[in-house]
Formats: C-alpha cells, sequence, structure tokens
C-alpha cells in the first residue's frame, strides 16, 4: 500500500481506468481498449481471477475499482461467468462479475463511460451460453437502454477504439482535477496542522466533511464533441449537395467544415471556461446538456425560443451594468453559444450578427470581441480572397482595439488570447500580402506571439504554452520562405526550435493528434531548409523531413484522419521527390519510386469527386516525378514512367482550365509539354 498511497499524492500520477467486459467474446476488444488507454498516457486496470464466493468477489472489485479514477464497462451479449449462487445474499439478484463491476462503480461514485455492443457486432469467436444465461444478458440490456446513464453504441471494434480515444480530453481534464484536488487536499493538511498546532486537537469536529468546488463543468464534453462532428458533416454534406457544380463553392464548405472540425476542441473549451468562471446561467447549463444529448439543433432550439426573454433581460442588465455585470455576462454567454452553434450549422450571418450584438452590449469584456475576432480570421481564409481581405483587416482592427481596452493586470489570460489572434491575424495578410507590406505583416506576428507567451508559459497553462509554439514556428517558416541568404536561415532555425519546444508537451503519448499536427509542421519548415542548401546540409535537412512526416503518419492514419494522412503524404512525397532529384543513380530511383507512391496514396482520399483541387495538384505533382524518373531512366521503362507522367499532366489539366485557374493551367501545360517531348525522344531511341 505504501506504493500506491506515494503515487496518489503525485499531481503527475497517471488516471487508473478499470476496464469491465467479459474475456470470451471480447478479449480482443480488452486489448484494443488497453492498449488505447496506453498511447493517452493512461493505466488500464483489469480483474481477470475471480474467486467462487460472492463476498470475496465483491471485496476484490470494489478494492480494484476504488483504486481506479474512471470505468471502461463495456456491454456485449454474452452474460459471462458469476459467483457460486449458493454463496449469494437470500433474495440478491444474480449478477455476473462484469455486471457487478458497473454496479460498484455507481456506488463508488466513479465516472462510468458504458459501451454497448450492437447484436452484429464482430464478436470473438466463443461456445454457446444457456439459455437462461442468454436471458439474463438480454434483461441486462433492456435494463442499461431504460436507465438515465449515458452510453454509447458501438458497431465495431474500430467505432469502439476511435470512442475511447475521443474520451483522452476528458480523461485528461480529470487527471487535471484529480490533481487540483490532490494539491488542495494538501494545503488544507497543512492548514489544519497548523490550526490543531495553535488551538489544540478539540476542533475536530467543526471542520466540514466534505471539500466543494465553487464552480464545477456539468456537461459531456466527449458526446457534445461527437454530437457536433455528426453535425457538421451532415451540414457539410447538405451544403455540397446544394452547390451542384460550383465547385468553388464546394471548396469554401469543405474548408470551412474542416476548419470547424479541428476548431471543435477550441469551442468545447470556451464552454469549459464559462462553467469554470462562474458565468454559466441555468439556461446556459441546459443548452449544453441538450447539446451533448441531443445535438446542436435541440440546443440551437431551445437558446432561440428564450432569445426574446434573454434580449428584454440583456437590455436590462446593460443599463445596470455597474451593479450587474457578473449577471450581463452570463446572458452574453448563452448569446456566445447560440453565434458558435449557428457556425456548426453553416448559418454564417447569423452568427456574425449575433458576435456582433453582444460586442455592442459587452462594453471592454475582452471575450466576445475575441471569440468574434477568430470568427472573422476563420472566414477570411476561406471565402472569397476580396471579401475575405475585408474580413481579415476588420478581425485586425478589432485585436488592436480590444489589446488597448484591456489590461494585462486585470485579464493576462484574455490578453494572451487577443495577441494569439493577431498573430493569427497578420500571420494571414501577410501570406496574402508581397513586398516589404507581407514581412512587416510577419514580423509584427512574431511579435504578437511571443507577447502571448509571456503569459502562455509552460509552466502554468502548458497546451496553451505549446499551441503558441507551433503558431510561432508556421509563421517564421512563412518569414524564412520569403527571405534569403543568412536571414532566411535564422528565421528557418527558430521555426524548428518553436515546433521542438512545442513537441516537448505535445507528445505521442498524451497528445498524439497534436504531435502528429506539429510533426508535419516540423517537417515543412525542415522541407524548407532542406531545399535552400545544397550538399551534405540538405541531404540532412531533407531526411529529418521525411522523419517527420512519417512520425506524423504513425497517427495520421487513413482510417482514422484521412484528409490528414492525404495531406501528410502529399507532403511526403514532395520531399522525397526533391531528394530524389539531388541523389543518382540506385538510391534517386528508390527515393523517386517512394515519393510516387506517396502521391498515390494521398490520391486515394483526394479523389476527384470530393476535392478536385487537391486531386489537380497531386496529379500535377505525380506527373513531374514520374517525368523525372523517365528521364533518369531507359528504354521501355522510360516510355512507361513518361506515358503515366503525360496521363498525370492530362489530368491535372481537366481541372486547372484556362478558364477556372489559367496561372495554374500554363504551368501544367507545360509540364505536359516537357513530357510529350521528352517521351518522343525516348520512343525515337527505342526504334533504334
Amino acid at each position: 500500500m505504501a506504493t500506491r498511497e506515494r503515487e496518489a499524492n503525485q499531481p503527475d500520477a497517471p488516471v487508473r481506468v478499470f476496464i469491465s467486459a467479459t474475456s470470451k467474446d471480447l478479449g480482443t476488444v480488452r486489448e484494443l481498449v488497453k492498449q488505447a488507454l496506453l498511447t493517452m498516457g493512461c493505466m488500464p486496470v483489469e480483474q481477470t481471477n475471480f474467486a467462487p464466493d460472492y463476498r470475496s468477489v465483491q471485496g476484490m472489485i470494489e478494492h480494484k475499482i476504488a483504486d481506479c479514477e474512471a470505468v471502461i464497462h463495456i456491454v456485449g451479449l454474452r452474460y459471462g461467468a458469476e459467483p457460486d449462487l449458493s454463496t449469494l445474499p437470500e433474495g440478491a439478484a444474480r449478477r455476473s462479475y462484469t455486471q457487478m463491476e458497473a454496479d460498484i462503480a455507481r456506488q463508488l461514485g466513479k465516472k462510468l463511460y458504458l459501451f454497448v455492443c450492437r447484436e452484429d457486432f464482430p464478436y470473438d469467436d466463443a461456445p454457446p451460453e444457456s439459455e437462461d444465461l442468454q436471458a439474463l444478458q438480454q434483461a441486462y440490456r433492456a435494463e442499461i437502454s431504460k436507465s438515465k446513464t449515458v452510453r454509447t453504441e458501438v458497431a465495431d471494434r474500430e467505432e469502439l477504439g476511435r470512442k475511447v480515444r475521443e474520451l483522452q480530453f476528458e480523461l485528461e481534464k480529470l487527471k487535471s482535477k484529480i490533481g487540483q484536488d490532490r494539491r488542495r487536499m494538501v494545503a488544507l493538511l497543512a492548514a489544519l496542522l497548523v490550526v490543531l498546532g495553535g488551538i489544540g486537537a478539540g476542533v475536530w469536529w467543526r471542520l466540514p466533511s466534505v471539500i466543494k468546488h465553487e464552480h464545477e463543468i456539468s456537461f459531456d464534453r466527449g458526446k457534445a464533441r461527437e454530437q457536433l462532428i455528426g453535425d457538421i458533416k451532415t451540414q457539410a454534406q447538405k451544403k455540397i449537395a446544394a452547390a451542384g457544380d460550383d465547385w468553388r463553392q464546394v471548396i469554401e464548405i469543405e474548408k470551412w467544415r474542416d476548419q470547424q472540425l479541428s476548431d471543435l476542441d477550441r469551442f468545447l473549451e470556451r464552454i469549459d471556461k464559462t462553467f469554470q468562471a462562474g458565468e454559466a446561467s441555468e439556461s446556459y447549463r441546459k443548452a449544453t446538456d441538450l447539446l451533448a444529448a441531443k445535438g446542436t439543433d435541440e440546443a440551437l432550439a431551445y437558446l432561440e425560443a428564450r432569445s426574446t426573454q434573454r434580449k428584454s433581460l440583456i437590455e436590462t442588465q446593460a443599463s445596470r451594468r455597474d451593479q450587474e455585470e457578473a449577471e450581463l455576462r452570463k446572458l452574453l454567454q448563452e448569446d456566445l453559444l447560440a453565434a458558435a452553434l449557428l457556425e456548426t450549422k453553416f448559418q454564417f450571418d447569423a452568427a456574425e450578427a449575433k458576435y456582433r450584438q453582444v460586442v455592442e452590449k459587452s462594453g471592454s469584456w475582452a471575450k466576445p470581441r475575441n471569440d468574434l475576432a477568430w470568427f472573422l480570421i476563420q472566414r477570411g481564409a476561406v471565402i472569397d480572397p476580396a471579401l475575405g481581405n475585408r474580413k481579415l483587416r476588420e478581425a485586425l482592427e478589432l485585436c488592436r482595439g480590444t489589446l488597448a481596452l484591456t489590461s494585462r493586470d486585470a485579464a493576462p489570460q484574455d490578453l494572451a488570447d487577443t495577441q494569439n489572434n493577431l498573430g493569427a491575424v497578420l500571420e494571414a495578410l501577410g501570406r496574402r500580402s508581397s513586398g516589404e507590406q507581407s514581412a512587416q505583416y510577419l514580423a509584427q506576428s512574431v511579435a504578437a506571439f511571443r507577447r502571448a507567451l509571456e503569459v502562455r508559459t509552460r509552466e502554468q497553462l502548458p497546451q496553451e504554452w505549446a499551441i503558441t509554439q507551433n503558431n510561432l514556428g508556421i509563421v517564421l517558416r512563412e518569414l524564412g520562405g520569403r527571405s534569403s541568404g543568412e536571414q532566411s536561415a535564422q528565421y528557418l532555425a527558430q521555426s524548428v526550435a518553436a515546433h521542438r519546444s512545442a513537441l516537448e508537451v505535445f507528445t505521442r503519448e498524451q497528445l498524439p493528434q497534436k504531435w502528429a499536427m506539429t510533426q508535419n509542421n516540423l517537417g515543412n519548415t525542415l522541407q524548407y531548409l532542406g531545399t535552400s542548401r545544397s550538399g551534405e546540409p540538405s541531404a540532412q535537412y531533407l531526411a529529418q523531413s521525411v522523419a517527420a512526416y512519417r512520425s506524423a503518419l504513425e497517427v495520421y492514419t487513413r482510417e482514422q484522419l484521412p484528409q490528414d494522412w492525404a495531406m501528410t503524404q502529399n507532403n511526403l512525397g514532395i520531399v522525397l521527390q526533391e531528394l530524389g532529384r539531388r541523389s543518382s543513380g540506385e538510391q534517386s530511383a528508390q527515393y523517386l519510386a517512394q515519393s510516387v507512391a506517396a502521391y498515390r496514396n494521398a490520391l486515394e482520399v483526394r479523389t476527384r469527386e470530393q476535392l478536385p483541387q487537391d486531386w489537380a495538384a497531386a496529379q500535377n505533382n505525380l506527373g513531374n516525378v514520374l517525368k523525372e524518373l523517365g528521364t533518369r531512366s531507359s528504354g521501355q521503362q522510360s516510355a512507361q514512367y513518361l506515358k503515366e507522367a503525360i496521363a498525370a499532366y492530362e489530368n491535372a489539366l481537366s481541372i486547372f482550365t484556362p478558364e477556372a485557374d489559367p496561372y495554374l493551367n500554363e504551368i501544367v501545360r507545360r509540364n505536359l509539354e516537357a513530357a510529350r517531348r521528352e517521351n518522343q525522344v525516348a520512343s525515337s531511341k527505342n526504334r533504334h
């Protein structure tokens, strides 16, 4: 016991999660869940050996589950083993060991994640159970379906694995809360010793038996995330179908869909912070409960039904701002939530109008201004460039105005959020500009991110620090790509350092997706460094870039994250092609062949039907590397490579037409003409 007690006092101890499932039909599932938990930095706990006596079994299970912070309970069709019926208390209902585990978790107040496998789930082969055991299990499944316990139905192992991995944020929050509770308990005990030392032991009876947190988060983040993902994808499909053959509109919708999905954790974090700040009204809590249970439509309908009443209350509260600031903010938080939900419904004008209404009523409060600025930045990145630039410039002025209104002493984290937004909008404007103006925007972006890091320190806000380091690395890479000589090298070296700093927090074990994202960004910067050098330094940087992309692909799998997988495959193809160009002989051929494979992998996801622009770009890249292979080969092999290159270029030109994109049409057309000339030469040599 001494070892476990020492661990319990450590805030960074892993979250212990008990796995509850029958073994014969769900053995592979238990192992899958165990590996997923280990990947997330959690400690899986199981109970596989049982005594026949009911009393000893209950004690064993209680001991194990009491030592855990959460329980994953997986329900299949099999009842499983049970205690000797003769040892059960008189009148006690029959329960299998697995069912007992869930009951004990509830009794001990442990976080219970309940997964129900469908009838057609691919269970492990196992001998059939008796009819009475099957009936007992069906009764248990029916009991679960009628209970109020939140449950998730899964169709196969892949879906179950994905759902378990989606618990990562909840388990991280649980770990954080446990650490906070432990630190508070240590502080309480220290204070208690001081009290006891000063006034004696006669005051024990006066101490409170339960310590309550002033503000607790009461919405199911994992369930809300699941609902939002489904709602966003469904809405995007409807919009794409309505767009028909308007591929520009389809691309805008796809970009916004991907932005919404990538921004989900930021949105849910805003809800967390609203609860933590004590600014969640009863209606806000009700809306988030509806979001988690029934989805965006129900939550938005509830908020809209209350909008007239809320508007009246906001007007009243605004007139008494000095006295009622806290209550006003609670009401405004509801409108901010409604605005964010409207974004997921692709109702951008309505969302923007609601954000603006909140800003008008919120005075100098930084949060609504930051939310509106972020919305404008996101919209500016995906809509028509001319209109997008106006959105970005407005976001820039909004950020600067917020900085003028916000005191660092009074609201340091709000100020850091503003600086981060400012860095993002300046980086976007820098990319869209050229010459001196671009350099100024990007340099100001670097300065903004570095000011954000003065508040977002690794010690106090490690994940925010890592996010900002990653953002800093991106803009430094952009500066490096637009500079030359020693200045470019300095920017790129600083970019590499920033991404590697982020990787100190974004580890594969604890935050795999953020780790993969940063590895991909690191690979991009190393690619820049490699292509801007020559000789051995170039080869080293390019090889490091390949390693970073391949690391990202360990998490960015086609099954789990197909778009990210395709993007990284395309990036990998580019750097392998560059290595092939800079090598010779057999080594060159290997690099180029690997590049072809990477581009073809990307094309499995970047299809002409779903992503025509990306498909055409990948076809052009594929044509380039096939042409390179053709010019470095001879005979029939050379002719075959060049024939495939011509086909790839022709594919690209079917999208990059003179009317749709004259600039890219000209580039691809020249590549095609060069490939045809090379093919004529190769064909002539083969004839002779």
